[in-house]
């Protein structure tokens, strides 16, 4: 069983993805705007290396060993004479007698409240501090394999006629699970249960300049950083969603756009994000056993991310009538942990370079142009966005819903 760092870390960077409708307008001198981002994502499955749906609980799949078995049992008599009774049967510790499988479901809703206001007309300053309500259900099992059949077929052979102890290993297999939370209790995690939590996620404060602005060709770079103020993932909870990852980051942004027509645009964007190199205390896990492991200060630094897209879009001054389709592009690296066990540092690694892609549409409505026609009294526009993802790697498969209402005062 290990702590689902990598899931928790990839459903944030997917909540917070960019969006592909990027364009270089800044806002006018002296003018502000509120928009008010809703997000909704939900998902059971992700994607392993080779980009194979498996299920979003993959790291709890793990087998019971009769190692386990003897380092949970309690009695110290029933685990001397267990381990006596492998030794004479030739079974070893390292054998499985069966597996836990669980089902996990997460759902994430973001409402994010950006604030933006021109410096100048070529110049905007915006600020974002996300608020999240996340959820995840889980449904724990256990199945027995042949090694259990085995196992109770040798208890209760002519020779050994001990169907005392074979009951008794039945109802421990019946238990696993119990047996398991337990285990989690006793080394100061949570049970396996329904997890849900509300708080503010991570600020964000960024700078965008337009340096070109002719009638065919538009450019603006961006910049910014990212405050860890949001919640961290608790590691005694496995299967909690932070609303933060809990350092400092960095990004700077070019967007490019082509005016084709007074109404249609195609725009381009490509933006890097620096993550600062930390330390916290970790578990230092393996594959094979995360729970009963040494809990300590570590450097780490999670991997830089790239975002890119392109997108085609519609605005007309005379309906109001906005729209748009676009493709976008999300990496992140892997993360470096500065461990010197060799096992150790393969399982924090694991599975945390990413990628994805997506095909986004949008529609909405601006009443900008008629409030500069005094034909309407508010200056807003209200935008629907769906994002599909079309393939991604080592991420959970989710598809998102977005809707934007923006004010300007």
């Amino acid at each position: 069983m290990q702590r689902n760092h990598v899931l928790a870390f990839a459903l944030l960077t997917s909540a917070g993805a960019a969006s592909a409708f990027e364009s270089t307008k800044t806002l006018p001198q002296g003018i502000r705007n509120l928009n008010i981002r809703g997000l909704y994502t939900s998902t059971s499955e992700k994607t392993d290396p080779n980009g194979n749906s498996i299920s979003l609980a993959e790291p709890l799949w793990r087998p019971l060993r009769f190692r386990s078995i003897l380092s949970t049992e309690e009695d110290p008599l029933k685990r001397t004479q267990l381990e006596a009774f492998l030794i004479q049967q030739g079974i070893d510790k390292e054998q499985s007698v069966g597996d836990f499988y669980a089902d996990l479901n997460a759902r994430i809703n973001v409402w994010a409240p950006i604030v933006g206001w021109g410096l100048t007309d070529n110049l905007t300053i915006a600020l974002a501090v996300p608020y999240y309500s996340t959820s995840t259900d889980i449904e724990p099992g256990f199945r027995t394999n042949a090694g259990a059949d085995d196992f109770l077929a040798r208890l209760t052979t002519e020779s050994m006629n001990n169907y005392g102890s074979a009951q008794e290993a039945v109802e421990k297999f019946q238990d696993a699970i119990g047996r398991l939370n337990r285990k989690l209790v006793k080394w100061n995690y949570t049970e396996l249960r329904p997890w849900n939590q509300t708080g503010w996620g991570d600020t964000t404060l960024a700078l965008k300049y337009r340096a070109v602005n002719q009638d065919v060709l538009k450019m603006a770079v961006t910049g910014g950083f990212v405050a860890p103020t949001g919640r961290r993932d608790s590691p005694s909870i496995l299967t909690d969603l932070p609303f933060g990852d809990g350092q400092w980051d960095v990004f700077s942004q070019l967007t490019f756009d082509q005016q084709l027509s007074s109404t249609v645009f195609l725009n381009q964007f490509a933006k890097y994000t620096y993550q600062a190199p930390d330390t916290r205390r970790i578990p230092w896990k393996t594959y094979e056993e995360s729970i009963e492991v040494p809990v300590n200060s570590t450097d780490f630094k999670y991997g830089d991310k790239v975002d890119a897209g392109i997108s085609v879009q519609y605005e007309s001054a005379i309906t109001g009538v906005t729209g748009g389709l676009g493709a976008l592009y999300y990496r992140k690296f892997g993360d470096r942990y500065d461990v010197p066990e060799a096992a150790v540092k393969s399982e924090l690694q694991r599975w945390t370079d990413q990628n994805s892609e997506y095909a986004q549409a949008r529609i909405g409505y601006s009443t900008v142009e008629a409030y500069r026609r005094k034909e309407f009294p508010l200056p807003a526009n209200v935008m629907f966005e769906y994002r599909r993802q079309l393939a991604s790697r080592n991420m959970p498969i989710t598809d998102f819903a977005q809707m934007d209402i923006n004010l300007f005062f």
